[in-house]
This record gives structure tokens, C-alpha cells and sequence, in this order.
């Protein structure tokens, strides 16, 4: 949901959203154990098997969603929680999940524009509409009418990308590959735990922030992180997704000279782009707040600062992910993760007790470079060793 709602709502309501979305995307991540990784990268290594990929990959995530049928019905029947609650949240969950990888589908497949559209219809549309809604309409906005209007672009999103991905599909004999699946659940499982692992990095200060501060300070703390996270979105959108494709795809047929020149390209850019936009919000951020008028914020513009140096790492350290990933060194990614999140969980607890919610952005900060250093060093390590078919 844009920024801009916080001139129109409560940083409580704020906060609440921001725990529910925390919350649905962490779900997701259950749903499919990232076995999207396994399949996408198979896709780009093997480009004349697409339909085969996506066949098999949507019959393994039919199974998710019948073991999550029954996860949700057995919650209805011993009363966890209101019918009503339990429905919505499968039907978000389910096609919150499909648009999601239709959109890693059509990034694999270098559609990057197709892929983005479908992004704009599953989170741009229903929050202008909403905008629109306060500022022209009498309408109140509550949690139930984000989550109505969050369902319908779902499922709207859902429904161009089957009709948009159908041809590749129906073209090929549906022929269902057990062993590929098992491989690619392995595969999943591990980078599940790898991205819970992250998660706990970009996530676990909201929960111990509203714990230990409370909504209203998570309010705040939410506001600068999406103010931030507007360079992260637009880097991946116009440069992460056109190029890590490449990466992986060079990589697996052992071009030196080109591996380098995208990594070099993808951090250049990401250098660039995140030193304009922090040029630009210092400049704007006076007026920003003046519009929005939520005298709390004034106190803490620190923190977006510091969200934006953290941002810059960890899209530096996204080079060196993709490098990993394509070499398939998977598991030395799940320990990296696992590293980071245990010493970032303990540091927030502790940075939130004494420093409050900039002890949690310093933290995020210190996280970002520690990913990033550990994943050059092994990438350094591992290319040392590998059997380049030119030498650039």
C-alpha cells in the first residue's frame, strides 16, 4: 500500500497492515517452499523445456494447495480462527502465491515488461483506486476493504498470466516427471530455509518493534521502510530482473567476460540509482512531511537514511546471490542466511530495547553489509575454481 495513506490514516492502522502483509507474504514462503528456484533456474539453463518446467511446477504446487486445503479446514474445525478470516486468507494466499510466480515465471523467460504489468495489477491498481477513494469519496477505508480490493487484483492478476503463459503450456505433452519434482522439492527446501532465514532479516524487527514499542512506533518505523524500499522495487523492476537472468544463463555456459560485465553492470547501476533517489528524497522529504502532517515522523528522518545505505548493499550482494544460485551452490547460500539472521534476531532484540527503532534500521544496515561481504567472498572462492570456457 503507498506511503501516501499515511497523511489519511492512523500510524496504527499502519502498523496493522504492515504486520498483515509480514504475515501473508511469510505464508507464502510456506506454501511454496521456493520451489520456484529450482525451476526457474532450470528453465533459464534448459531453454528449450518450458513447457515441460512449468507443466511439472504447476503439478507440485497443485499438491501445496491441497495439503493447505486441509491445513485450513482443519483450523475451521476446531474454531482457530472465524470462518470468514480463514477463506479470505486461503484465497489470498493461493492467488497472492500464483501471481507472485507468474511473475518469476515471465523474469526467467526474459518478459520483463509482461512480468511487470502483472506486478502493477497485483499491487499498483487497488492502491491508486484506494487513494482515490479518500481523497475524492466520503469512504472510510478499513482493513477488510484493503484485503477485499488486495484479493480482487490478485485473482484478476492470476487470470491474464495463465492466458498470457497458456500456448507454452498446452504445447507440450503433459507429461508429468516424479523425479524432477522431488529434485526440485530438495532444492526448495533448502532455499526455503535459506529465504526464512532472510526474512528473519527484513522482518523480524516489525514483530519485535510492535512487541516491545508498539503500533504506533512500527507506524513509523513501516513509513521510512516503504518510503526506502520505493528504490528497492525500482531497481529490481528496471535492472535486477532484466539482467540476473543473464547471469545465470552466462554462468552455465562459462562466459567469463560476460558473467562480469552484467555484475558489473547490475552493481554499477544499483550504485547509481540508489545515490539519485537518495539526492531526491532529502530534497523532497520537508515537503513530503509538511503534506502528510504526521508530526511523530519529523523526530526519526534518520532512519530512512540509513534504510537507503542498507538498501544499496543488499542490492550490491544480489550479483553474488544469482552467481551461487547459478553455480548451484545452495547450500553454502543456506548457511550464509542462517548466519546472518541469527546474529541480526538477537542484535534487534537488543538494539530495540536501548536505541529504540533506529537500533533496528542500524542493525538492517549491518545485516546488508554482512551479506553482501559473505557472498563476494564466495563467489571470489568459487570462480577462482571454475573452468571458464574464455577468460574475457
Amino acid at each position: 500500500m503507498s506511503f501516501l495513506f499515511v497523511k489519511y490514516i492512523s500510524l496504527e492502522f499502519q502498523g496493522e497492515y504492515a504486520l498483515l502483509v509480514t504475515t501473508v507474504t511469510l505464508m507464502m514462503l510456506v506454501v511454496g517452499v521456493d520451489f520456484y528456484v529450482y525451476s526457474n533456474r532450470y528453465m533459464i539453463k534448459n531453454r528449450t523445456e518450458t513447457g515441460f518446467t512449468l507443466i511439472n511446477q504447476f503439478v507440485f504446487h497443485l499438491l501445496c494447495y491441497l495439503i493447505l486445503v486441509a491445513i485450513f479446514l482443519a483450523l475451521n474445525y476446531f474454531d482457530i480462527f472465524a470462518h470468514y478470516f480463514t477463506l479470505t486468507i486461503f484465497i489470498l494466499l493461493v492467488f497472492e502465491h500464483l501471481g507472485m510466480e507468474f511473475f518469476r515465471i515471465f523474469i526467467a523467460l526474459e518478459k520483463v515488461l509482461t512480468a511487470n504489468i502483472l506486478l502493477f495489477i497485483r499491487t499498483g491498481i487497488w492502491p491508486l483506486i484506494l487513494i482515490y477513494k479518500l481523497l475524492f469519496t466520503d469512504s472510510e477505508i478499513s482493513l477488510n476493504t484493503v484485503v477485499f480490493y488486495w484479493v480482487l487484483a490478485s485473482v484478476l492478476a492470476v487470470i491474464i498470466g495463465f492466458l498470457l503463459i497458456y500456448r507454452e503450456v498446452i504445447a507440450e505433452k503433459f507429461l508429468i516427471n516424479k523425479k524432477w519434482i522431488k529434485r526440485g522439492f530438495y532444492v526448495g527446501v533448502l532455499f526455503f530455509t535459506a529465504t526464512a532465514a532472510q526474512k528473519v532479516i527484513e522482518f523480524s524487527d516489525r514483530y519485535i518493534i510492535d512487541a516491545l514499542l508498539g503500533a504506533k512506533s512500527l507506524g513509523i518505523y513501516t513509513f521510512f521502510f516503504q518510503l526506502a524500499n520505493v528504490a528497492n522495487v525500482a531497481i529490481f523492476t528496471v535492472i535486477i530482473s532484466f539482467l540476473y537472468p543473464k547471469i545465470i544463463y552466462y554462468v552455465n555456459i562459462r562466459d567469463k567476460k560476460n558473467v562480469f560485465a552484467t555484475i558489473k553492470k547490475l552493481q554499477k547501476s544499483s550504485i547509481i540509482f540508489i545515490a539519485v533517489y537518495a539526492v531526491i528524497i532529502f530534497l523532497a522529504l520537508p515537503y513530503l512531511l509538511e503534506f502528510i502532517d504526521k508530526p511523530e515522523l519529523n523526530n526519526h528522518q534518520v532512519i530512512l537514511f540509513l534504510f537507503l545505505a542498507g538498501n544499496l548493499f543488499l542490492n550490491l550482494s544480489f550479483a553474488s546471490h544469482y552467481c551461487l544460485m547459478a553455480l548451484e551452490k545452495d547450500k553454502l547460500l543456506l548457511k550464509i542466511s542462517i548466519l546472518v539472521a541469527c546474529l541480526n534476531f538477537g542484535a534487534n532484540i537488543l538494539s530495540v530495547i536501548y536505541f529504540g527503532i533506529e537500533g533496528a534500521v542500524i542493525v538492517f544496515l549491518i545485516s546488508s553489509v554482512l551479506l553482501y561481504f559473505f557472498k563476494q567472498r564466495a563467489v571470489n572462492h568459487n570462480f577462482e575454481k571454475y573452468e571458464w570456457k574464455n577468460e574475457g
